[in-house]
């Protein structure tokens, strides 16, 4: 076991979840992050956790106390196309799919159950500014003092790409919408030529949700994201409530009917995946491994993959005494087949999807329908999605 504790860079979802599974182990570990937990625990941006996810957080947190929406089922379709598949509890059993929280909500308890861990230290706000590796530790500068750690751990996030290339990146438009017709726990994923397009339920409490007098009984409160070129999302996010309706209504089609919209924001789509995960003694997990498009809700889920494969590493190591450095090998072995599955499917389904060439359209309408009408394939697909490539 090392004499000094692990270094983790980063204090979002995917650290302090890492922090939680390496305390589990004695092995220690110092979290260190920029923002105030106040701060990290504004954000309200909306995750998707899928069952797998659930899994890994369960010894944890409690995931019954989660202020959650779940997900029972999701319907794929393409706009302007035959083909259409739904998975749900026929599929993979009566447990939901997943499902949806707000990032404060989910930071929240793993704050809190990092407090009083003698395994772990968090350090907030604390920003580290400088790195150097040497042969036996990383020595970090942070914001009032020096901190040296046999491996350092970087969770923290995306990086900011080049003004050029996020000129040209496609953005996504969130919004809060409220829909009529689906039922409860339906998660759309709509493929249109644009990019593609979910609806997500959002969880109880969201303002002007079903209870709002204005809107009919079954009235369902879901979270729009809606990916499309820069300037369509600019123009988009300026026209009236009616007028973005009528566009979001034809691009969803017909299951459902689209009722109220809230405000709308945009950013900008960064993608990202590093070839090599370590070098020496840093490591890289979660965002700060590959940032991917939004499609089909896959970000989180592998980085929390991530965290729980490098925990299995590092415990390895502790217990028998080695230097942590010497698993890091191991651990990007068994993370190659599930990122790369990942990444591609995340990579290539927007522009399949989007493409106007009469074979692709007839390969991807043939596809969704095979997908609907083979169960096992549907199956294999919907655990690709839930719980990874295993290893």
């Amino acid at each position: 076991m090392p004499t000094a504790p692990l270094l983790i860079m980063g204090g979002g979802p995917v650290g302090l979840a890492l922090a939680l599974m390496l305390a589990r182990r004695a092995v220690r570990s110092i979290i260190v992050d920029g923002r105030t937990l106040e701060q990290a625990r504004a954000d309200r941006r909306l995750l998707a956790l899928s069952r797998g996810t659930l899994q890994l957080v369960a010894p944890l947190i409690d995931v019954a106390a989660l202020p959650v929406a779940p997900i029972r089922s999701v319907v794929v379709s393409s706009a302007g196309e035959f083909g259409r598949v739904g998975i749900g509890a026929d599929d993979l059993g009566p447990e939901p799919l997943g499902v949806t929280i707000r990032y404060g909500d989910l930071l929240e308890p793993l704050a809190r159950a990092c407090v009083g861990n003698p395994n772990l230290e968090v350090r907030r706000p604390c920003r580290l500014t400088a790195v150097r590796q040497q042969p036996q530790q990383v020595v970090a500068e942070l914001e009032g003092g020096v901190c040296m750690a046999p491996l350092l751990i970087n969770a923290e996030g995306t990086p900011v790409p080049a003004t050029d290339a996020a000129s040209t990146s496609p953005v996504a438009l969130i919004a809060d919408a409220w829909i009529d017709g689906p039922a409860s726990g339906t998660a759309f994923e709509r493929f249109t030529r644009e990019g593609p397009l979910a609806l997500l339920p959002l969880p109880h409490g969201a303002p002007g949700g079903p209870r709002d007098p204005g809107l009919p009984a079954g009235a369902q409160p879901m979270a729009l994201v809606w990916c499309m070129p820069q300037q369509a999302a600019e123009r988009r996010r300026q026209l009236p409530d009616a007028d973005f309706l009528a566009e979001l209504q034809q691009s969803f089609g017909r299951s459902g009917r689209l009722l109220r919209v809230g405000p709308r924001t945009a950013y900008v789509l960064h993608q990202q995946a590093r070839e090599q995960l370590h070098e020496h003694r840093v490591v890289w997990i979660g965002n700060a491994a590959q940032t991917l498009h939004p499609v089909a809700g896959q970000g989180l889920n592998l980085g929390m993959r991530d965290a729980a494969a490098l925990a299995d590493q590092l415990a390895q190591a502790g217990a028998a005494a080695r230097d942590p450095v010497t698993v890091l090998d191991d651990y990007a072995r068994r993370r190659r087949a599930d990122r790369a599955a990942i990444v591609l499917l995340t990579r290539t389904m927007p522009g399949l999807f989007a493409t106007r060439a009469a074979p692709v359209a007839l390969g991807r309408s043939l596809a969704l329908t095979a997908l609907s009408a083979f169960p096992d394939a549907r199956r294999q697909f919907a655990r690709l999605l839930m719980f990874g490539v295993r290893s």
